[in-house]
This record gives structure tokens, sequence and C-alpha cells, in this order.
């Protein structure tokens, strides 16, 4: 089959990015013909030479609308090209099913705030467009279909939620045995309760409210490591920043605890990534991936009650937890299982047996 998978940027960081890189690598694999269309590429972005990448560079546009010209110009692209399936993974409207992995209505609502700038306005109207204009939604969580039909009016039946795939060839439960060597790479404490926070919004991801903590805790043998972007400053000597890391596998396995307080997080993919490789994790209610944890896998916890954190930090030890060593296969999350959902849905939108 001729496919098509949209975002707007091809790199090497970020969950959606890594998706998109997945995606084609596996349909590319199976024998599709595979065409990823992006507004821009990272040099050091390379897909297998068998993949068309097609640039629709927005070129001079001001920031707030680079999306909006992304959208017109993938219109008129579009137009000149036919493709049997076409898939966004951001806010575009030309397209026959589209990801969400979250939405700004939601945001908003999470942040207790309307809407009061031109980006939240241009932000509510792509999503809007993207979600009225493609035939299928897959979201990422029952909590964003839930937001999907409150919030945007969609009908239930045009929305499937498909939770986040994990590389399990990369995020793996038998890492856990190297957990020492792990922290002696990374020079955590070898005698610790390690707690790694992963991140790229530290505000919304709740590091305030873990900073507070640790602040309170200094006395005691609990350590939060911060992995991600922008850098933290901090003087807290039980705390450690090692800024954006390539190798997020050998952090988990090296943790005690995945610690994400997020007052919102549609799925939260880090808790999959995190749980495949044998760790625990400790997450706040408004996280949608809790929908797919077990008390042995992990703590829920309500994102604004501080005594609730600061006694399971206290008092939860790791082996009070047992991950499930299959906890991809069982929530469908290897990559090839995802990608084989997302055509089976596709095949029961067109009614075509060839996808």
């Amino acid at each position: 089959m001729k496919i098509a998978l949209i975002h707007y940027r091809l790199i090497l960081r970020g969950g959606l990015e890594r998706r998109l890189v997945n995606y084609a690598e596996y349909l590319q694999a199976q024998g599709h013909e595979v065409h990823v269309i992006v507004a821009k590429r990272s040099p050091e972005a390379q897909l297998h030479p068998g993949v068309h990448i097609h640039t629709l560079s927005p070129g001079l546009v001001p920031k707030v609308f680079r999306q909006r010209y992304f959208d017109y110009l993938l219109g008129r692209f579009m137009q000149k090209n036919s493709f049997d399936l076409s898939l966004s993974l951001m806010r575009t409207s030309h397209q026959d099913m589209v990801l969400c992995p979250a939405n700004h209505l939601g945001f908003l609502q999470a942040e207790g705030r309307g809407p009061r700038s031109l980006s939240d306005r241009e932000q509510i109207r792509s999503d809007r467009m993207a979600f009225e204009h493609s035939q299928l939604i897959l979201a990422a969580s029952q909590m964003m279909k839930t937001e999907l039909t409150e919030l945007f009016h969609i009908s239930e039946e045009k929305i499937r939620v498909l939770p986040p795939p994990v590389n399990t060839s990369v995020f793996r439960p038998e890492l856990k045995v190297r957990k020492a060597e792990f922290r002696k790479k990374y020079g955590i404490s070898p005698d610790k309760r390690v707690y790694v926070f992963v991140s790229s919004s530290h505000k919304r991801k709740g590091l305030p409210l873990l900073l507070d903590l640790f602040a309170q805790l200094q006395d005691q043998p609990v350590e939060l490591v911060i992995a991600g972007m922008p850098a933290v400053e901090t003087s807290l000597p039980n705390v450690k920043d090692l800024q954006f890391s390539t190798q997020m596998e050998e952090l988990y396995a090296a943790a005690d605890f995945t610690i994400h307080p997020s007052y919102y997080e549609p799925f939260g993919q880090i808790v999959s990534e995190s749980l495949c490789c044998g760790t625990p994790v400790l997450i706040s209610d408004r996280v949608g991936a809790r929908e797919c944890i077990t008390p042995q896998e992990g703590l829920v916890l309500p994102y604004q009650d501080v005594s609730r954190w600061k006694e399971a930090i206290l008092h939860q030890k790791p082996e009070d937890f047992a991950p499930d060593p299959h906890y991809a296969a069982r929530n469908h999350l290897s990559v090839s299982d995802h990608v084989e959902q997302i055509l089976a849905f596709a095949r029961h939108l067109k009614g075509a047996k060839s996808f």
C-alpha cells in the first residue's frame, strides 16, 4: 500500500518524532510504500533509503501561523498525490486518520484558564480542523476520548483509543539486572532510593512539587534524578539533573521508581517505558496511562495532595511492586502490535483487505 505519514518535524527527539520513525521503519519493512511529509527535518534524522521524505517548508511565516501554513501546503500536496492511507501525527486537516496525543482545550481546562492569546486560539482552531476533517481519530487514552466528546463534541463512533507504542527492543525487563552498573555510569547514588523524573515540560509534569518535596527530604536516603530539557538549576544535594538523555532505558533500569506528578498528561509514554524496564511508577491521577497499570505496577496519587506524595516517597519500596515482564504484550504496546491496529482500523475505514 502507498501510505502517507504526516508530522511537522523529522528529528531524533520527542515522543511523536520517535513514533514517526518507528511507523515509517515498520511499514517499510512490511513492504508498504511509505511517504513521510514534514515541515522540517534534522540532518541526523535518517530513515531507510526506501522511505520517501517530502519537506514542505513554511519558510519565514511567523511561528504562531507555521502549522496553519504547513497545513495549506499539505492540502496542495495531497491534491497532486494519491495515497491508500494517510495518517497525521499532528494538527492537520488533509488525512484519513489523525492521532490525538493531546488537545489544547483539555490543557487549558487543566490549567484552570481559558484561551487568552493568539497562540491559544490558533491551537484550538487547528485541533478542531484536524478532528472535524479526519474520518477517524486515534486517542491516546480514554481520558483523551472523554475530552474529545465533552470539549469538542466529537461523536464516539469517530474515535478509537490507541495508546502510544513502546520500542520493546530498547525498553526491556532484562536491563534491570544491570541496575548497579547504570548507577555507576551516571553517578547515581548506589545506596539511596532513586526516583527518575523525565520531562521536557517541567511545570506541567510536576517538577515544582518534587523540588519542594525533596527539599523537605534532605535527611532521608532518597534521590531525585531529572532527565530532560530544559536544564534545572538547583542546590539541593539530593537532586541530580542529567538533562536530556538518548539512553533513557538505562536510567529507568537504574531507578527504583519513575515519578510523574503531572497535572495534565494525556498518556505519559514514560510510564509504559519504565514498566517495560521493570521499574514501578508513582503517577498522578491526571496521567492517562493510569488506565494501563495495575496495583502491582505502581501507585496513582491525587496530583495536588502533597502529603500523599511525601508519604509514598518515604514509605513505598520497590520490592512492594512487581511489574509484569509481559507488560507491553498485555497492553498491545509493541510497535508491531500498535501499527497493525492502525492498519486494522484502516481496513475497516476503507473497506479494503489489501492493507
